[in-house]
């Protein structure tokens, strides 16, 4: 039986402390790449060298463009190790995109893998940073360009230990999504956030031999949150290069994977996958798994839960500027449907309305958090930093309402509240029950000008394969369901909605669509 109330001894964590102790456990595999506790401190030991020959110095900030890969850690780990703040770019970005993120920053490097070269050649022109030294993991040779391997080799065979506490306490510098506009710096540092992750790893019932699965795109702040809460707790880190429904199901098999990260997109593509795809995997090993990023459509949780009857399922709401605000355990999953918990270790919530006072239970306000986890600030941005603040409380302008026995329900971002006929309607809520049609794979509901109604509801649907739903069908549901003034004005049929590489859903790009339409 194991004891998930045992206190982790923050004096026994930590990269050094698990090379020492432990130098043979694999800490990070992908593909046939194994690298144990003590080669990785090595590696670390020896890039953190590297980059203060480069002239990289504490506070300063580095930059990496990569598919999932050791390599990220790695660095993550050396820029650690010297009191620099390291940044995980989006690799789907364009050149506008990765320029506006290197001057915005103001990196000092930025180590990428060749296979972006194209980008890389295109945003160079617009890179406003003078003493920016780029590092190129593979590839032909070049003049300006130095190599990662050679950096390695050269630090190895020169490497001496980093003692990171002559160094500032670590940071880090997570760029936003952009879901609704360009990303957003946040910047946090290490300061009263290590004994709240242990915590964290009691609530989450985490032990020091798990194995952990890193679904997700690290260069986003949850994925990489849950890997180096993994790491600090001297778990073992398996990688998936890109995500893929049936590879998630055959990883958890192949790896004996007892932890992981997702998103409710990911989790929706498995239940999806022929049944006979799913039964070829024993996937028993998965003892819990986190899901975030998104509210989970109930229907969509009910066939998870079914599905992996046999793990611990967590669902929490938080986010890069947040952290962890609340959780769902996995004894509610079921009980509370929509709720996305209770506030968790020391977060401290408010509902405030548009005048900032508190709202009543059960009506809808704008939810603002407390805790050891906030960012410091938006990166180089006091007026968003300010705007975001009230009386040191922080909101990502979520909506939600909480009920009597203290369980939080986000109705819907303000920022896709649409306002139609002076009424105020949540597509979250819309969605959710549209994820019930049994011939809906997925659903988005967005907000359009109206010459009446000053706004209307379109709903993009992605029908299920055969199904043979009309627009028709999809209205008469939600009217069946739902009040009248809820029904969408207009359906979209559309083979597949626009997502981000994290999972989150780009209603932006639909509204851009939809103009473009009219």
């Amino acid at each position: 039986m194991i004891d998930f109330t045992t206190k982790f001894d923050a004096e026994r964590l930590g990269l050094y402390n698990h090379a020492k102790r432990s130098p043979d456990k694999p800490a990070l595999i992908m593909n046939d790449t194994m690298i144990t506790f003590e080669e990785l401190d090595r590696m670390t030991n020896a890039l953190a060298n590297a980059f203060l020959q480069c002239g990289v110095e504490p506070g300063d900030r580095i930059s990496t463009l990569f598919h999932n890969s050791p390599e990220i850690l790695e660095v993550w780990g050396a820029a650690g190790k010297i009191g620099v703040t390291p940044i995980a770019i989006n690799y789907s970005f364009k050149e506008d995109e990765l320029a506006h993120i290197i001057n915005d920053s103001d990196s000092k490097i930025l180590i990428y893998d060749h296979e972006f070269e194209l980008v890389l050649n295109a945003a160079k022109p617009k890179f406003a940073v003078p003493s920016l030294t780029l590092i190129r993991s593979g590839g032909s040779p070049s003049s300006d360009v130095l190599n990662l391997d050679d950096l390695m080799e050269k630090g190895l065979d020169a490497s001496s230990e980093i003692d990171a506490s002559s160094y500032s306490v670590s940071s880090a510098l997570i760029y936003t999504s952009g879901t609704t506009g360009k990303p957003k710096g946040v910047f946090k540092t290490s300061k009263n956030r290590l004994n709240a992750l242990l915590e964290y790893a009691c609530f989450f019932e985490s032990i020091h031999d798990d194995t952990h699965l890193v679904a997700g795109p690290l260069y986003h702040a949850a994925p990489y949150a849950w890997a180096a809460f993994s790491h600090i707790l001297g778990n073992t880190l398996v990688i998936m290069p890109r995500y893929d429904a049936e590879d998630f199901l055959r990883y958890i098999e192949e790896y004996r994977i007892t932890t992981t990260f997702v998103v409710p997109t990911m989790l929706n593509r498995v239940v999806n996958l022929p049944e006979n795809v799913c039964e070829k995997y024993d996937i028993s090993s998965l003892r819990v798994l986190v899901m975030g990023g998104e509210s989970c459509p109930f229907p969509l949780k009910k066939s998870v839960v079914e599905f992996l009857h046999k793990t611990r399922i967590f669902e929490f709401y938080g986010g890069t500027e947040t952290g962890i605000v609340t959780c769902l355990k996995p004894e509610d999953q079921l009980r509370k449907p929509k709720s996305c918990g209770k506030p968790v270790l020391g977060s401290r919530v408010k509902l405030l309305d548009d005048n900032k006072n508190e709202v009543s239970s059960g009506e809808v306000g704008v939810l603002y958090v407390k805790s050891d986890l906030l960012m410091d600030c938006y990166f180089k941005n006091p007026k968003a930093t300010e705007e975001s603040y009230h009386n040191g409380y922080l909101t990502m302008s979520d909506m939600a309402r909480v009920d009597g026995e203290g369980y939080y329900y986000i109705v819907d971002r303000a920022v896709d509240m649409v306002v139609s006929g002076g009424v105020n309607i949540y597509p979250a809520e819309i969605e959710e029950v549209l994820y019930g049609h049994p011939g809906i794979y997925d659903v988005s509901i967005i907000g359009a000008p109206d010459p009446e109604w000053g706004e209307k509801l379109v709903a993009y649907i992605v029908p299920i394969e055969g199904a043979g739903i009309n627009e028709k069908d999809v209205m008469n549901y939600v009217e069946q369901n739902l009040a009248s003034y809820k029904k969408p004005k207009e359906v979209i049929l559309v083979d597949e909605l626009p997502y981000s590489p994290s999972g989150k859903q780009l209603k932006r790009i639909l509204r851009d669509e939809y103009a473009k339409r009219n």
